[in-house]
């Protein structure tokens, strides 16, 4: 008797169009929905000081930062573009202020700018300290407009920054009635524990 010859079952055809648009709609929301925040550590670096094991959590939304460079220049900075735009007039520009006037600002520095001799992101800068003053008002009254929250305000110095910058910036946010703000330190690990 001959062998019975089994009939192959035609592939069963799975149409992946649905998964596809699911997938690209699904994209297209998270996409949609993200809030972008220029970095403001591309441009500024500095060297944090070392503290003990505080592990105070830094507020992640409606933040002003204010970082003082090795060269005594105060940056602040936003992470609302809408409030930045608002108070600046650019979503991408970060304040500037050098409170020391017999020195050059650290800005204008070439080792602190990139190849085309500008910095990543666009100078505001303020030469008068009321302005300066004013500008972080603004910030948090635009916030309040906008958002309708306050910000918070985080301050990063440097470790080899001038004491006076540090005690400009204390004096200016205690006129302006900022009086609660957090200091941005590195832990100090058990290595450079036992190295000092």
């Amino acid at each position: 008797m001959p062998a019975v010859k089994k009939r192959r079952k035609p592939a069963q055809a799975i149409d992946m169009t649905p998964y596809v648009d699911v997938i690209m709609l699904i994209l297209t929301f998270f996409i949609l929905t993200a809030q972008f925040k220029a970095q403001l550590t591309e441009d500024i670096q500095v060297k944090l000081p070392n503290s003990g094991n505080d592990t105070t959590k830094l507020p992640e939304r409606n933040v002003m930062t204010l970082v003082i460079n090795r060269f005594g220049d105060i940056f602040a900075d936003v992470d609302n573009i809408k409030v930045r735009e608002d108070v600046l007039g650019d979503p991408i520009g970060l304040a500037a202020y050098h409170p020391d006037s017999t020195t050059q600002p650290g800005w204008n520095n070439p080792a602190n700018l990139n190849d085309k001799g500008e910095l990543k992101r666009p100078i505001v800068a303020f030469s008068d300290r009321e302005k300066f003053k004013k500008l972080l008002i603004d910030f948090r009254l635009s916030s309040k407009s906008n958002v309708g929250k306050d910000l918070r305000i985080v301050v990063k110095g440097d470790k080899e920054a001038e004491i006076g910058a540090v005690q400009d910036l204390m004096e200016i946010l205690k006129e302006t009635k900022n009086t609660r703000f957090a200091f941005v330190t590195d832990l100090e690990t058990d290595e450079k524990k036992e190295n000092k």
